[in-house]
């Protein structure tokens, strides 16, 4: 039987239908000696949109796109009462694969994946696109019920997110998928038809809605979940949100106040915010809610519905709180294609592989040729801070250690303003198993150590307290620190040959390769953050 993991295989219990099978993992016939990534192309069929993306899948399950295309089809609006899609649906949709399929092969890739949703499945007449598909593109587009959808989602959405317990709603055009899960492992899932675009159609939500229409939609939400048998979230657990149009409300949350990180992945939007945004978006016409800045113009008909499901999930599970995925159903078919209904367990790797993993990935993106000198740097980073804080602020020294992990990716874009560059690269790209605080705190250290100050958005933001300011600050000089004693130690050396103790007035670190004229700079930093002296001398033979 497959079970879907990467790291410390756990196969372990047992789910109907499922037949003898191997253990895989992410990597797809990497036996662990090689971390050469692998490249695929995902089209996902929805109610919604199609999209296409080129993506680069690295060994520990981190994703890169290389490439994406996307055409707006809004298929739920193309389902007659009769239950068929009608011509001009059929039409757009081939259109689509077809421009997907010179894409994908435009870069070298043979072997397409591609899956059809919520609007194929109630498709009477679906079979006359998969036949087109594969006769006419040799694209097997697959048609997938709704645990399935909810599995791709969830192995998708879950697998780079600090999310351990709860629930996943994944929101697209024509269904919501909702799992529920337990120690990174899939519990149970239920396909709804609460999509953005069919609830905005269904309730007429995408012109300046009617009260009584918004409060109908509400209703009707929470009656779907409540017939469902979804029930509010324990103590603990949290509420993860993926799909477009929670992508959406969230960029818009985002714009509202400084905030430093730029990725969606992994924001948080609040309830209240949500309320807040729904009802000004409602009491816009579609024309004025398309110029919004951040708005998607094609999205602007069905965000309302989205923002409707999303709030009343919220109010129905007692969370005032949504965690954001930025991935999905294609990342999770990019990590693993082959359909979960043939696996025993949905296992996603723990915490600490992913952050180990990712960390990894980055680095080799940028300066694997350095990785090991940004170990030992991590390393001298680490143990100065124990020394320093007595072992206290356990995670702004985590994220110094990380600091000074990926200092090096700087260089390879710029060396002249290599912490700034690695700043900007935290804040852009996705950093799986790192949260928004913890990229926040990193990236605030490496802008501290390059600037000595933070600019506005990482001065006045919900991520980093003015406490931590003061920890960060100091948490730059120590990466200094770290940096300009690795940077003078022999190649291959330990951490371990470097020491750090007290002296009268301040601290003194022993080193065995120094000069007096190294880092004339640094001793008025020291000075400034500690308010104490530090001395650096080069350790007796």
């Amino acid at each position: 039987m497959t079970t879907i993991q990467t790291a410390e295989p756990q196969l372990t219990g047992d789910r109907a239908g499922a037949t003898p099978d191997t253990i895989v993992d992410y990597s797809h016939g990497h036996t662990g000696t090689s971390l050469s990534p692998r490249y695929t192309a995902v089209i996902d069929i929805g109610s919604g949109s199609a999209r296409a993306v080129v993506m680069q899948v690295n060994h520990g399950g981190g994703i890169e796109i290389v490439a994406q295309q996307r055409v707006t089809l809004n298929l739920m609006s193309h389902v007659g009462s009769d239950g068929y899609l009608d011509e001009h649906g059929v039409a757009s949709t081939l259109d689509a694969l077809e421009d997907f399929a010179l894409v994908a092969r435009a870069y070298g890739i043979e072997t397409i994946h591609a899956v059809g949703t919520a609007a194929l499945r109630e498709s009477g007449n679906a079979k006359k696109i998969t036949g087109a598909a594969e006769q006419r593109f040799g694209i097997p587009l697959r048609i997938i019920d709704g645990s399935d959808e909810a599995a791709y989602c969830f192995v998708g959405a879950i697998h780079g997110l600090r999310a351990r317990d709860g629930l996943m709603a994944d929101i697209g055009g024509g269904s919501t998928e909702v799992v529920q899960f337990r120690d990174r492992e899939l519990a149970s899932s239920v396909s709804l038809a609460l999509g953005s675009l069919r609830i905005a159609n269904q309730f007429d939500l995408g012109d300046r809605p009617a009260e009584e229409s918004m409060r109908a939609a509400y209703d009707y939400v929470r009656a779907v979940l409540t017939n469902a048998g979804v029930e509010p979230l324990p103590d603990g657990a949290m509420l993860v949100g993926s799909g477009g149009s929670v992508r959406l409300l969230s960029r818009l949350d985002r714009l509202r106040e400084p905030y430093p990180i730029i990725k969606l992945h992994g924001y948080e939007i609040r309830a209240s915010a949500l309320t807040e945004q729904i009802e000004q978006l409602a009491a816009m016409s579609r024309i004025d809610r398309a110029s919004i800045p951040g708005m998607n113009p094609e999205r602007s008909h069905s965000v309302i519905g989205g923002g409707v499901v999303a709030h009343a999930l919220m109010q129905h599970l007692g969370t005032d709180r949504l965690l954001v995925s930025g991935q999905g159903l294609r990342e999770g078919l990019a990590r693993h294609p082959e359909l979960p209904s043939a696996c025993e367990k949905i296992q996603l790797p723990c915490l600490g592989s992913v952050r180990s993993e990712s960390l990894a990935d980055l680095v080799g993106r940028f300066a694997d040729r350095f990785g090991q000198r940004g170990e030992r740097r991590a390393a001298l980073a680490g143990r100065i801070a124990d020394a320093v804080w007595d072992g206290d602020n356990r995670q702004i020294a985590s994220s110094l250690q990380c600091a000074a992990r990926l200092l090096d990716i700087g260089n390879a874009v710029d060396y002249y303003n290599r912490l700034n560059r690695t700043a900007s690269i935290i804040v852009r790209t996705d950093l799986p198993g790192f949260t928004h605080a913890e990229s926040a705190q990193i990236a605030t250290t490496l802008l501290a150590a390059e600037f000595g100050y933070l600019p506005r958005r990482f001065r006045q933001n919900r991520l980093v307290s003015p406490a931590e300011l003061q920890l960060i600050e100091q948490a730059a000089v120590m990466l200094l620190t770290a940096d300009e004693l690795d940077g003078r130690l022999p190649q291959g050396m330990a951490a371990s040959a470097v020491t750090i103790g007290r002296e009268e007035g301040g601290w003194l670190i022993t080193t065995p390769s120094w000069s007096p004229v190294a880092a004339p700079d640094l001793r008025k930093r020291w000075n400034r953050a500690f308010a104490e002296d530090v001395r650096i001398e080069r350790s007796a033979p």
